[in-house]
């Protein structure tokens, strides 16, 4: 007996005064139609009597747990045998959780079924399943809370094997209830089994409302390294949740944008201002990032960028609105993440336009972790975060994009004057933020305009749908914040709006009102929203 008591068998003796002896069996099997009936058999074949069955295979796609039962321990020791000799016991198997082998939901099986409580049951059921080439993803037996039924998840090659299963189940005097069938009440969710990758495809799919699967294959199967990091992302938040569905609002971020491209594609264009020589465009994507214009003497320069993958459809939106994207010699941009950046080395690829950023966000950007060099606890979710979002979005930073100066000249503000450019004789200063929400984020203001762009600092929630609301959170419900740094986040808030409040009374005295400029909803003029 001492050979079975290893990591993987264990035979303990009864101690009610029986001869029966309990195995504690920890198996390996290859995910594949058939495996379950090739290990039930031979447990059949001993006359041995399975009394706990476990497998799921979102968890462990090729461990099963089982708890036997055997009037002999000789019996137990042929089973160790058999199962060592099939390499049954090998935890060498790796597990691959992301394996999408479920594509429709018409060929999942859920059902409770009568079994009867004596050696083989399990075995020719099984069996029956295999006939049908049905592939069980998750069963839970347990003796201990009713030794007459067993709950099976599977699925099959053809929607149509389905009826067959059924058909045959109930041919063979097997008594069942079924818990979900296909496209039933019951959503998707609840069925176990399933692993990340093919929830992932479910609720794609259901997000896109679309039944073309070689399209919804190729966008899971483009990039192994979107899959990995979906895992990963998916574990690394279960250490700051204790609930939520992370999955979830990954695909909805995701899905809202890609819905929003090609004849999808909407915008909202702001009023134009006008001062002297610069006419200031601002135009508000689907989601992502609002983009800015700053046009004057036969040039134009861009302040901010949305996602890459709306890059066909703002070339499309800037001639529809006279203004040649060609033209775009510059473009600054307030921080480095894929909402406000994500355009802009198509634009340098294409166009040659010149891109501007904080020299801290070549760590960002190398590390593809928008929390780099923050010292955030949560630095590793910022990490996955950023690589999905960027994978999603089609983000593109050119390799060549040049630092502001960084001259580091102490400002009345508290921040850190930088940088500045000219556009069309009006001058525009960078100040350096604290990197609360990332690091790198910068302010670009201008005495001659009036305006100040804020990114992701000071937005006008009002001039926001519910929509956009949600899209905005969806980062915070994944990350327990949009910000590296809530408490510093904070307080330059509150340096920001105290700053703007002097920088009013400046334009003021020229009779301009400082307008404040976000990265997402309207522009808005300091006064109306910050002074009674």
């Amino acid at each position: 007996m001492d050979k079975m008591n290893n990591r993987f068998f264990r035979v303990y003796r009864s101690e009610s005064g029986d001869r029966h002896y309990l195995g504690k069996i920890s198996a390996f099997l290859a995910d594949r139609p058939g495996s379950l009936a090739e290990l039930a058999v031979i447990f059949k074949q001993y006359s041995i009597n399975i009394i706990f069955f476990y497998y799921d295979r979102s968890v462990h796609p090729n461990r099963v747990l089982l708890e036997v039962k055997s009037s002999t321990d000789t019996a137990l020791s042929q089973v160790y045998d058999e199962l060592s000799t099939h390499n049954l016991l090998d935890a060498g198997l790796k597990a691959d959780t992301s394996a999408l082998g479920v594509f429709d939901t018409r060929n999942i099986l859920k059902i409770e079924v009568g079994l009867e409580h004596k050696p083989g049951t399990l075995g020719d059921f099984a069996g029956l399943l295999a006939r049908h080439d049905a592939n069980v993803i998750h069963m839970e037996y347990n003796e201990e809370l009713s030794d007459t039924s067993a709950k099976i998840a599977l699925f099959t090659q053809d929607p149509e094997e389905v009826d067959k299963l059924l058909k045959d189940i109930n041919a063979h005097g097997y008594y069942y209830s079924i818990i979900y069938k296909g496209a039933g009440h019951k959503e998707i969710e609840d069925v176990i089994g399933l692993n990340l990758t093919e929830r992932f495809f479910f609720k794609l799919k259901s997000l896109l409302k679309t039944e073309d699967i070689s399209r919804l294959k190729k966008l899971i199967d483009s990039s192994h390294k979107m899959t990995d990091t979906l895992l990963k992302f998916s574990n690394e938040a279960g250490k700051h949740y204790e609930e939520g569905n992370i999955i979830t609002n990954v695909l909805t971020f995701a899905s809202v944008s890609l819905m929003n491209t090609g004849t999808n594609f909407s915008y909202r264009r702001l009023p134009s201002l006008t001062f002297d020589n610069v006419i200031f465009h601002a135009f508000r994507m689907p989601t992502g990032g609002n983009i800015y214009i700053l046009q004057g003497g036969g040039d134009m320069v861009m302040i901010d960028s949305s996602y890459g993958l709306y890059y066909e459809d703002v070339k499309t939106m800037l001639r529809g609105n006279c203004l040649d994207p060609s033209l775009i010699g510059k473009i600054y941009l307030t921080h480095a993440d894929a909402d406000h950046s994500g355009l802009s080395g198509y634009f340098s690829g294409e166009f040659g336009s010149r891109v501007y950023l904080h020299k801290d966000t070549r760590g960002i950007i190398e590390n593809e972790n928008r929390a780099w060099g923050s010292g955030s606890p949560i630095s590793d979710l910022n990490h996955y975060f950023t690589v999905l979002v960027n994978e999603f979005t089609k983000l593109s930073i050119p390799g060549n994009w040049i630092e502001y100066r960084n001259n580091f000249i102490p400002h009345e503000s508290g921040f850190v004057l930088i940088d500045e450019f000219t556009f069309c004789g009006q001058t525009y200063k960078i100040l350096e933020s604290l990197g609360g929400h990332t690091p790198g984020q910068v302010f670009i203001f201008s005495h001659d305009s009036g305006l100040i762009f804020t990114g992701d600092y000071l937005l006008n929630i009002e001039s926001l749908g519910p929509e956009e609301r949600d899209i905005l959170n969806y980062p915070k419900f994944m990350m327990t914040s949009t910000n590296v740094n809530s408490l510093l986040f904070r307080r330059e808030m509150d340096m920001l709006k105290e700053f703007i409040g002097r920088f009013d009374a400046e334009v003021g005295k020229s009779g301009k009102d400082a307008i404040v400029v976000p990265g997402h909803g309207d522009y808005y003029s300091f006064r109306t929203v910050f002074q009674p």
